[in-house]
């Protein structure tokens, strides 16, 4: 199905603003000229990565270690909210929204499965926004929590035409829950894939672009994120998750990625899913990696 606004150009790729921050707490930044990024920090897991010596290469001694949730707002003629992050940053989330709206509405809610750090905002986001239309994944059971029951419920096929952004909808790929959704833009070919392709990083990193680090994406990052939160990998056929990534490459071949517990890829974006061949190989050369403490 297709809920049509009305259409206009794609959003050029202008200079990003500056990252925002309140009180060191959830930050805000426009990444390209209608797309929002927040980012709520959460806790220091630098006793996740640093055990004996200093560390993996990427990780400076000393250093904060950041694994965020991540929400993302597309404003065109109508505007979409994927994500709510966690009732820890509920006033935050509130503040940005209406800072980066600037007095308009809010016309679609994605929740994209009701996991806290995902949907723990959605009630009060629609409290705030009495007009917004709450989009959930049609996919597994359980929609009654965070009132998902209630929801428009979309999947593969299903699309949002926002005027200046066109938003799709898919079954989830690779997920840590039975009702989940991954959505991807279609102007500036962006995937979103929520839980997968999340990676700790820096402190002194948080609402960076990859491309803007003094480093590569370290496959180890991508490890220890996958091999604890997604701790499914050890136990599954390398070959065929391996030739599951591929397909994802082919089928999205995204210029951006947005990930909800990462930073945001917007170059080589091909190249580090790619990367994920060699994740899962290595997550079941290392077995048990650990749980995300």
């Amino acid at each position: 199905m297709a809920f049509d606004s009305s259409t206009e150009a794609a959003p050029s790729r202008d200079t990003p603003s500056t990252p925002t921050a309140r009180e060191d707490g959830l930050m805000g930044r426009e990444v390209l000229p209608g797309l929002h990024w927040f980012y709520e920090p959460g806790p220091d897991r630098r006793g996740m990565v640093v055990e004996d010596g200093d560390g993996p290469d990427w990780y400076e001694p000393g250093a904060a270690v950041r694994i965020p949730q991540c929400a993302y707002l597309f404003e065109g003629e109508q505007s979409l909210l994927f994500d709510t992050l966690s009732p820890a940053s509920r006033d935050e989330i509130l503040a940005e929204l209406d800072d980066a709206l600037d007095g308009g509405s809010l016309d679609y809610l994605v929740v994209s499965h009701p996991d806290v750090p995902h949907a723990g905002n959605a009630s009060a986001i629609r409290d705030a926004y009495d007009d917004v239309t709450l989009v959930a994944p049609r996919y597994g059971n359980g929609h009654d929590l965070y009132h998902l029951d209630e929801a428009m419920h979309v999947g593969e096929g299903d699309d949002i035409d926002l005027g200046g952004f066109e938003v799709a909808f898919h079954e989830a790929t690779f997920l840590d829950a039975p009702v989940s959704l991954w959505m991807t833009e279609r102007t500036r070919e962006m995937l979103l894939p929520v839980d997968w392709m999340g990676f700790p990083h820096l402190h002194a990193d948080r609402l960076t672009c990859v491309d803007e680090l003094d480093g590569d994406l370290a496959l180890d990052q991508l490890v220890e994120f996958h091999g604890r939160v997604l701790f499914w990998h050890q136990y599954v056929d390398v070959e065929k998750v391996q030739r599951e990534i591929r397909r994802v490459v082919e089928t999205y071949d995204p210029e951006l990625v947005l990930p909800t517990h990462g930073l945001v890829i917007r170059e080589r974006a091909t190249e580090y899913l790619e990367r994920m061949t060699d994740v899962v190989a290595e997550i079941e050369r290392r077995d048990r990696i650990g749980a995300l403490g």
